[in-house]
């Protein structure tokens, strides 16, 4: 594994640690992912966090700014947990941990970052971290400080020492799990030395019956200080991640029976996602390392002026991945990355991807093209029935750089070699008599003739075009009627009847609807109301009784608006919606929920909460709603139950799709809980994974989304 930034101090090797792969039935989108940098300083860390040990005298367990990891190095918002201990008589056990449904199988990932301190005589505390089963019998453990070493014990209960660490400093852990390997590689903050150890056991210390984590329990994951009460010393933690197989079958977490791809493909209606640039930063590096981590969710470095207000340029990330294999070249990376993001398309039910390129590519753009020739090659490589439509912008061809006509030349841009290339491409999307489909976002910045000299000069050059155009306004659809093949809008952010399928049906042959669940913005803290999943909802619903011929899922990747990727904050649910209701756009069957499933979406904070740092947030459209949805598929009628800050709301609810919601309170810190029972027995419960925070210093108005399944 290559780390970036600081050198690699030292890595492990570890054969037969006993951790071994996770029930299919497993998700990954709320494993631990924290850098507590959204919690108040001199408070504990909220749910999904649980404290460990006794509270006592002389033992003070906080976040801290002076614990923020160097490897975060967020001087803004910054914060790491802390654990002073001065009692002679207290403290052991004292610290955090976290339980999470098991990931499926494949490659599982965790990094940290820690220090710990010692007095300068005695033994002082030694730091454990711990992944286990819940019941501390089966797992790995790593004991950090113990003789100012770093060791690791696998399921056979054998301690075996890594390497030498120093007190007061800061280092980055990583561990990565493949079927029974794990490899520990550190990184000091201080030093850029590299050493490697290897720990061989002589035998597997377990069978295949002796998985530690099983898909029927909840596994856990403990930071905390070991050893005995009379033991003093501190401890820091920050920057927690852990990351598994995003791509993993989820047909046993949805409520309904997904049709065969094959039936899929036949439909005529047809569903593609809009890939945006920011790639799902899978490749061969450490996550808890990213640029996602270090920089882009970081207010430190946030370097553009219009999103200061909002604290960091980005306010969610797509999943972390676990670090794939060594030896690859940067080309094959970038691929193989894409690939997974095509497996997750295919698995939703969606026939393709909208991606951007630029004519004539330099700098960024070059990079951005880059990858969306990537994006080509792995659609290839997973299944050649699933199509890329580009979305090629003019620029980098000597204009000046502004989006008016006259600065760029539409036989310039024609005879572009990104065309050129793309077009030879087998993944590009190419309509029945051969001509290739090609779109531009806000087509009508451009006038119908430009458009009608690009489509000659293409002609000339035999590569004949289908446009697909993409509004961002209404009132030039009327004149693009005659050189369109098909027509899509950028939609609307808030719920509304959208009358578009109504106002295209007699001008080109392919309407497209736009699905959009929020709109979020950091530039100007500017948010549209969604009123929680109901935009979303919405927009299926009429796509689907409008019978529009195909859908845009806006967007896949845009993290600077709406991204529906699998990601932090939202987990796979607007995924799952979005594999639910393309299902039933494309049949014209409603699925048949097969399975209770309670879906939830509320917000962090309240809309008016004081911010600390930051601004109020402005809505471009519709009034702040603030309220807690449970969005439940329900196989039969139920109660369905939201709790909040003590208060029970409840619903006597029919089988079918059913939204319920409750207010949100303003300044108040509480956690959600969700339930649904029936005749007075209890079916699903549990809370939301998400703390509502009274107090925060740069509030954001995202739409956070999870799910509660019955346990098996």
């Amino acid at each position: 594994m290559r780390l970036s930034a600081c050198s690699m101090l030292a890595a492990g090797i570890l054969c037969g640690t006993g951790l071994v792969a996770l029930g299919q039935s497993g998700s990954v989108d709320q494993l631990p992912v924290d850098r507590f940098d959204e919690y108040q300083p001199d408070e504990l860390p909220p749910h999904p966090w649980i404290r460990l040990g006794k509270p006592a005298p002389d033992v003070d367990m906080s976040l801290k700014t002076e614990a923020e990891s160097p490897f975060c190095g967020n001087k803004v918002t910054g914060k790491g947990l802390l654990v002073n201990d001065s009692s002679a008589t207290a403290g052991s056990g004292t610290g955090i941990s976290y339980s999470f449904t098991p990931p499926p199988d494949g490659a599982l990932y965790l990094g940290f970052d820690f220090r710990y301190s010692r007095p300068e005589k005695g033994e002082g505390i030694d730091f454990v971290c711990r992944l286990d089963d819940g019941s501390a019998s089966k797992g790995l453990t790593l004991d950090i400080g113990e003789g100012d070493s770093l060791s690791v014990t696998g399921t056979d209960g054998n301690k075996r020492k890594l390497t030498n660490v120093k007190p007061d400093t800061w280092y980055h852990v990583a561990i990565n799990l493949v079927d029974d390997v794990a490899t520990i590689c550190l990184t000091d903050a201080a030093q850029c030395r590299f050493d490697q150890y290897q720990v061989h056991y002589n035998k597997p210390p377990f069978t295949a019956k002796e998985k530690f984590l099983q898909p029927d329990n909840y596994s856990r994951l403990a930071f905390f200080s070991a050893g005995a009460d009379d033991g003093i010393g501190g401890l820091s933690l920050d920057n927690i991640c852990m990351a598994g197989k995003v791509d993993a079958p989820r047909d046993a977490l949805l409520p309904f029976e997904r049709e065969p791809l094959a039936v899929l493909r036949q439909s005529e209606r047809k569903v593609f996602a809009y890939y945006y640039i920011y790639t799902n930063a899978y490749d061969d590096k450490d996550q808890g390392l990213s640029h996602y981590t270090r920089a882009l969710i970081n207010p430190s470095l946030n370097t553009k002026g219009d999103r200061k207000i909002a604290g960091s340029e980005l306010l969610y990330r797509p999943l972390p991945r676990p670090p794939m294999q060594q030896g690859l070249d940067g080309k094959e990376i970038k691929v193989r990355a894409m690939e997974e993001e095509v497996r997750l398309a295919i698995q939703q039910g969606i026939d393709g991807f909208l991606a951007d390129f630029h004519s004539y590519p330099k700098g960024s753009p070059a990079y951005f093209t880059n990858n969306s020739f990537a994006l080509m090659d792995a659609a290839l490589r997973v299944d050649p029935g699933f199509k890329i439509i580009p979305a090629v912008y003019s620029s980098g061809d000597g204009g000046t750089g502004s989006d008016e006509e006259k600065n760029h030349d539409p036989v310039k841009y024609a005879n572009s070699p990104v065309i050129k290339r793309i077009a030879e491409h087998p993944a590009a999307l190419r309509t029945p008599d051969g001509r290739l489909v090609m779109s531009m976002w806000l087509t009508e910045r451009y006038s119908v003739d430009w458009w009608k000299q690009v489509m000659k000069e293409m002609e000339k050059n035999d590569l004949p075009i289908a446009l697909v155009a993409q509004f961002n306004s209404w009132n030039k659809i009327k004149d693009f009627s005659e050189i369109c093949y098909g027509m899509a809008h950028w939609g609307p952010r808030t719920p509304k009847d959208f009358k578009w399928v109504d106002t295209t049906r007699n001008l080109t042959e392919k309407v497209v609807f736009p699905i959009v669940e929020q709109d979020v913005r950091t530039r100007g803290c500017q948010a549209w109301e969604s009123e929680n999943s109901t935009l979303l909802r919405g927009l299926w619903d009429q796509a689907i009784s409008d019978k529009a011929d195909w859908a845009f899922i806006y967007t896949w990747s845009d993290y600077t608006e709406h991204a529906m990727a699998p990601s932090t904050f939202i987990g796979f649910v607007p995924y799952d919606l979005n594999t639910y209701y393309s299902q039933w756009f494309k049949t014209g069957m409603q699925p048949k929920i097969v399975q209770d499933v309670l879906y939830y979406f509320y917000r962090r904070n309240h809309s008016d909460v004081d911010p600390g740092k930051g601004r109020t947030w402005s809505f471009k459209a519709g009034q702040p709603k603030n309220e807690i949805e449970l969005l439940a598929f329900l196989t039969a009628p139920g109660t369905l139950s939201i709790q909040v800050d003590g208060q029970v709301y409840e619903k006597q609810a029919p089988a079918g799709i059913v939204s319920f919601k409750a207010p949100l309170p303003k300044d108040k810190t509480f956690v959600p809980e969700f339930s649904l029972r029936r005749n007075r027995n209890m079916v699903i419960t549990g809370p939301g994974h998400y703390t509502v925070l009274g107090k925060v210093e740069y509030p954001h108005m995202i739409y956070c989304s999870g799910m509660i399944v019955p346990e098996r």
